[in-house]
């Protein structure tokens, strides 16, 4: 990751929530749909031309798999370099960016528990430590702070009234509340929830530092994560 000298903006209140998905690559808060629809198509040419190499075996397809690896490994980063920039060219100078802290989500990730699984397949070859990263740099250049939250429920609270119920999200792109009945797509809702608990998290810091309680610092593990 490149040093970029933190330059002199007047920093703003607005943040902007991210939901990084499988489906749509990011939406934000601020309602926009970012990342290409070819990109998932690509990604399954490059599993299916694998997959052949693999069952092949000989010497000449392993030659072949090690650059395929290299090659999708490179449109990976071209990905997220692009993703990462239409990000923070969607946010305000001097707002702050929140994702979800999605480090072990292959571990402890429901979705797609067969092998043959193509959504398991996906998600374990997501890049999106890549993407946090080249986002940090990114919006380092125009005063943009970027934080993660605790992942937990977004997808399936309501943005609207807070009610939490698994099945709040109906498909993979349809969010309907069944308390409140909200409806909206369900990457906008999550990235709407990203938003409110970075707030929540801000005015509950407040609180504790105006009552003089002791406020918990990060460990420096979870911060070079």
């Amino acid at each position: 990751m490149v040093d970029v000298p933190e330059p002199v903006v007047e920093k703003s209140p607005e943040v902007v929530g991210v939901d990084l998905g499988l489906n749509h690559p990011a939406v934000t808060s601020n309602k926009h749909f970012l990342g290409s629809s070819h990109w998932k198509e690509r990604d399954r040419r490059f599993f299916r031309l694998r997959r052949k190499l693999q069952s092949k075996g000989s010497k000449s397809a392993k030659r072949h798999l090690k650059k395929l690896s290299k090659r999708q490994a490179r449109f990976h980063r071209d990905c997220d370099h692009v993703l990462s920039k239409r990000i923070v060219q969607n946010t305000p100078t001097g707002a702050t960016i929140v994702f979800e802290n999605l480090t072990n989500i292959r571990e402890t990730s429901k979705i797609g528990k067969s092998k043959k699984n193509d959504t398991k397949r996906r998600l374990h070859g997501w890049s999106f430590a890549q993407l946090y990263d080249f986002t940090v740099y990114k919006a380092q250049e125009r005063g943009i702070a970027v934080e993660r939250i605790d992942p937990r429920h977004t997808s399936q609270t309501c943005s609207r009234c807070g009610h939490q119920h698994r099945s709040n999200r109906r498909s993979q792109s349809l969010f309907l509340c069944r308390q409140c009945g909200y409806c909206l797509n369900a990457d906008l809702n999550a990235a709407k929830n990203i938003r409110e608990k970075h707030l929540a998290s801000l005015a509950s810091l407040g609180r504790s530092l105006a009552g003089g309680l002791p406020v918990t610092k990060p460990l420096v593990s979870d911060l070079l994560v």
